[in-house]
């Protein structure tokens, strides 16, 4: 029984992290670019690191999504209010 509690858990953080992602890439096309990598690069962002955000297949620290907000310009509220689920 634990195990499948733990991969159901598993399987909604990999959920969340592809909308998470989803919601990076809005934000992007809305600020403007259409090129993650040109994001990334005039933000000082690892493109690598940045990709895997928006696709949803890495963990964004709290510190990079300080810096992330910041360069979309907005707060953690808007960010996490505004079309954004969880």
């Amino acid at each position: 029984m634990a195990v499948k509690k733990k991969k159901a858990v598993k399987q909604k953080v990999d959920q969340d992290l592809v909308e998470l992602g989803g919601r990076i890439r809005a934000l992007r096309i809305k600020a403007g670019y259409k090129s993650g990598e040109k994001f990334a690069l005039d933000h000082e962002f690892s493109r690598v690191q940045y990709n895997r955000w928006e696709t949803g297949k890495r963990n964004i620290s709290y510190k990079h999504l300080i810096k992330l907000t910041n360069a979309f310009k907005i707060s953690l509220a808007n960010f996490f209010g505004d079309g954004f689920s969880n």
